[in-house]
């Protein structure tokens, strides 16, 4: 007799294998009872479906996680990016529309163009050091393939880019040019240009204006802007003035003026003299030449960062006393004279600065002077940086660094740059003057930043106007040379913009700093 129990009513259709042999209860495919815990014995071909499903689930994870791994992210052009897209994966194959631009954080970012259309790419500051340390930071004309994560809103798109790995990149030729042949023709590519770097304007604190680097070669002088992100990236920044470089820039405009970037420090290569051999590999070659100049500079070392100790403003002639011995100060004053040392002797140069009744004695070594681009000669407008040291209860200025001797204004005295003699009270001028030039000086307020460009509030004793200036229009020495607190005369058009009234600064040398 069999010792299964008997199955429960409505129960005696099913598989005996279906119930509980203890309970008589169906049970399905369990091999324990859930009512009473008996173990319940199935059929070999039960257990294996059961084993070969879960066998099967996992290899169809596996394969999935394979696909999902290794599958090709489809090309799509940019004129077919929709709305819908949003968050897709997709992969890229166009032309570097402009270089690579380092953000305040460290990122990157470029726009491309695949011939349908073009997009932003935006990079973090981790692929950003990738790519920089492969040399493989896009520019203007490379051909770029990429995979990236598209994000759309409305009718703005931008893409993220996904992994460094899967970048490439196709080095796009960059032509030698002479400064003087740069030309509209070249916007929107990237060029070499070589020569010798004349000065290194730095933004005036608390701005939003870039670096101006004014170079020169034996056919002109160009400026080449960029900013402080890629000043830190400027190896042997330290002896740039003066120096001899080599670097590939993109070529652009603004207010239908020509504009020269750089886009990465690596791409500005000091040289060891005047530039003799073709375009290679900007920056590969800096790090060797950069110590080598270090190793053998005569002059000391030179710093544009924005925290200077100098005095950010220069003292005129009459300001320099006693009382600032031992301190470093920028003087301006026009060049007396200039007496070079005697044949034989180991006297310095003498030079003597006069602002009015005051005069200083400027003093400097021959191996400063061999590295001053511009002499100081009798008439023309200098600025130099030195330590002040007192000789018989007289102050004068020593100078340490060729370098730090710069001409500001090579008019002389007698022909300045902005008639004062025209000079018109600021309170005169109303709306009925707007369109016409006027002449006024006075004292600049706190500088604001515009975009290509900077404002200043000019007082004088009977009134104050916003005076703007634009960096299209204004030489960049001519807007280095100014900052808050500095007194100026200017001539510019009046305007007005939002019902205030305004000095727009004309074209040229329309600014200039008085005493």
């Amino acid at each position: 007799m069999s010792n299964d129990k008997q199955a429960l009513p409505g129960h005696e259709t099913q598989s005996h294998e279906m119930n509980c042999i203890n309970c008589g209860r169906f049970v399905g495919a369990v091999s324990k009872c859930p009512y009473c815990g008996a173990k319940v014995e199935k059929r070999m071909s039960l257990v294996a479906v059961r084993w070969a499903a879960v066998l099967l689930a996992t290899i169809g994870l596996f394969l999935l996680y394979l696909m999902a791994k290794y599958r090709e992210i489809p090309v799509v052009k940019l004129g077919d990016v929709t709305p819908t897209m949003n968050f897709a994966q997709i992969r890229i194959e166009g032309q570097a529309q402009s270089d690579a631009r380092t953000f305040r954080n460290g990122g990157m970012g470029f726009t491309v163009s695949d011939g349908t259309g073009v997009i932003m790419v935006f990079m973090s500051p981790k692929q950003a050091k990738d790519l920089a340390a492969s040399d493989r930071v896009p520019k203007a004309g490379d051909k770029v393939n990429f995979a990236g994560g598209l994000s759309v809103a409305e009718d703005e798109a931008s893409v993220r880019l996904i992994s460094t790995k899967d970048f490439q990149i196709t080095r796009a030729p960059a032509a030698a040019v002479r400064l003087a042949n740069i030309t509209d023709a070249m916007v929107g590519k990237s060029i070499v240009i070589a020569g010798k770097v004349v000065d290194v304007f730095p933004p005036p604190a608390n701005t939003k204006r870039p670096y101006a680097l004014k170079i020169q070669d034996d056919s002109g002088e160009q400026t080449v802007n960029f900013w402080q992100s890629e000043y830190d990236q400027i190896q042997g920044k330290d002896v740039l003035n003066g120096a001899y470089v080599r670097l590939r820039v993109s070529v652009d405009t603004y207010q239908d003026k020509i504009q020269l970037k750089l886009a990465a420090g690596g791409d500005l290569e000091i040289l060891d003299g005047p530039p003799t051999e073709a375009y290679s590999s900007p920056g590969k070659k800096a790090a060797a030449t950069y110590a080598k100049k270090k190793a053998t500079a005569a002059t000391p070392a030179r710093d544009f960062s924005r925290g200077r100790s100098v005095q950010s403003n220069s003292l005129s002639v009459s300001e320099v006393t006693t009382a600032l011995d031992g301190k470093t100060v920028r003087v301006r004053g026009r060049v007396d004279s200039v007496k070079p040392p005697q044949e034989g002797t180991k006297q310095p140069f003498a030079v003597m600065l006069k602002d009015k009744d005051a005069a200083l004695r400027v003093t400097y070594w021959s191996a400063v002077d061999e590295v001053i681009p511009v002499k100081p000669t009798p008439g023309t407008l200098f600025e130099m940086e030195g330590v002040v040291e007192v000789y018989q209860d007289t102050p004068q200025l020593k100078v340490k660094s060729g370098y730090k001797v710069k001409l500001v204004d090579d008019a002389p005295a007698s022909a300045p740059a902005v008639d004062v003699s025209r000079a018109v009270p600021v309170s005169s001028i109303t709306a009925a003057n707007k369109g016409e030039t006027r002449v006024v000086q006075g004292t600049l307020g706190v500088p604001r930043a515009l975009r290509g460009g900077v404002a200043y509030t000019l007082t004088d004793d009977s009134g104050s106007i916003d005076l703007v200036l634009w960096e299209s229009l204004v030489p960049t020495d001519v807007l280095g040379a100014l900052a808050e607190g500095v007194k100026v005369a200017v001539s510019g058009e009046v305007g007005e913009y939002e019902g205030q009234l305004q000095l727009k600064a004309d074209r040229g040398y329309s600014a200039m700093v008085i005493p």
